[in-house]
């Protein structure tokens, strides 16, 4: 046996003792990897061993503002009259999407925290509590099949308020409800039924003889309907919603129950329209919106999120929905893009309000608003904002006139 003989024979040795070895080990399992989803948009990714898409998104906001304002409530409320309030809010965003033969099957959570620094003048009562107690909250949570949708999300009737970092006066509310859709060949109708609580609503007031009265609302939820249009240039709304937010003092009672309240029921109506204006530049807009409220007040911004009893006390601060009277408010907002990187905004509002009642019969105020705001993203995913807003709001009882002005300056990573 030669040397060439000897070296092949014992090549074929070592294979067939490594074959019968391998014969014997498990059979790893194909690697199921994390695959790109393009269903439902940019950003969604499979779920491992399902058919559901799944999306992270959130953000990191760094921010401060400083101003002053005349009205003494409103920095009992809001300590930021003075430049020390430095603050740092996250969020983060879940999506799950599956397509079923009922139409899309969508579930969304949002859910934000706030460092112990309160932030500017437009945070709400609710942001000021939980960025004292350092707790997380729910900013947005809906679930949705197709033509419907039912969670916590932004209230039908809502038109939006500029393109300003601070909104104008105008509806700015996140109710609990579920809403039904209808859209076909650009034009839309849409049905909801919200939970007025959210907006502030009186609820019932009764009470055992020796309290201070009885009486009130039932607790009926809003009913809000609308109809939108979409196009390649404009986007239009229309909505209108029926209300029992308000009571009114109708009368005395006997010496045990001195007072009697009744419920008022209460109606709005409102629209909002957007221009693109990319022959001016690509990514300019102008928007416009009015609404008006009869014991609506929420639905108008004299009552609510961004509103006019948040700034000044000429309404009892959070109980102004409850307040009976006739309100109306309108804005205009442009958008204008410099650059890729760079943009610029205007908003300018009015809103108005008359009392009506034993109560608030003789109490009347004009409001406005006017900002401007400028952002700059110098890289993608980090936005950098300036802000600064003046309001003014002019009361029948001079005690509750006055005015405010406000920077805010902020930094965001959004992803």
């Amino acid at each position: 046996m030669n040397l060439r003989s000897l070296l092949l024979g014992s090549i074929a040795a070592i294979v067939a003792a490594g074959g019968a070895q391998a014969a014997d080990l498990t059979v790893a399992e194909p690697v199921d990897y994390v695959k790109v989803c393009s269903t439902f948009g940019s950003g969604f990714y499979y779920s491992p061993g399902t058919d559901s898409c799944i999306k992270i998104g959130g953000y990191v906001e760094f921010g401060t503002s400083f101003g002053d304002t005349d009205f003494g409530f409103y920095n009992e409320q809001y300590p930021n009259s003075r430049w020390d309030n430095f603050y740092t809010e996250a969020s983060i965003q879940l999506t799950a999407a599956t397509a079923t033969e009922y139409g899309n099957l969508v579930g969304f959570i949002d859910v934000r925290a706030q460092t112990g620094n309160s932030g500017g003048f437009e945070e709400s009562l609710a942001q000021v509590v939980n960025s004292t107690s350092n707790t997380a909250y729910v900013d947005s949570a809906y679930l949705e099949l197709g033509p419907v949708k039912a969670g916590y999300f932004t209230s039908l009737f809502d038109f939006g308020r500029g393109y300003t970092d601070t909104g104008a006066f105008g509806s700015d509310t996140t109710t609990d409800h579920i809403q039904f859709t209808y859209a076909a060949n650009g034009f839309g109708l849409a049905l909801s039924i919200e939970d007025q609580r959210d907006r502030g609503a009186a609820g019932s007031v009764e009470a055992t003889p020796g309290a201070i009265g009885y009486g009130g609302q039932d607790n009926i939820p809003d009913i809000v309907a609308a109809a939108t249009y979409s196009s390649g240039l404009v986007n239009a709304k229309i909505a209108g919603a029926y209300v029992n937010h308000a009571v009114d003092r109708v009368g005395a009672g006997t010496t045990a129950d001195p007072f009697v309240y009744s419920g008022q029921s209460g109606w709005a109506v409102g629209g909002g329209v957007e221009v693109k204006l990319d022959g001016i530049s690509p990514g300019d807009r102008f928007f416009a919106s009015a609404a008006y409220g009869d014991n609506a007040n929420s639905f108008t911004g004299i009552a609510g999120g961004t509103s006019v009893a948040g700034l000044s006390s000429a309404l009892l601060g959070t109980t102004a929905e409850a307040i009976p009277g006739n309100s109306w408010s309108a804005l205009a907002s442009y958008k204008h893009v410099w650059s890729p990187q760079i943009w610029s905004a205007v908003s300018g509002g009015y809103a108005s309000f008359d009392g009506s009642g034993q109560w608030y019969g003789s109490s009347s105020f004009d409001a406005w608003r006017a900002v401007f705001s400028t952002g700059y993203t110098p890289v993608k995913g980090l936005d950098l904002m300036f802000d600064s807003s003046y309001s003014s709001v002019d009361h029948t009882e001079n005690a509750q006139s006055g005015d405010a002005w406000a920077l805010n300056l902020w930094m965001k990573r959004s992803w």
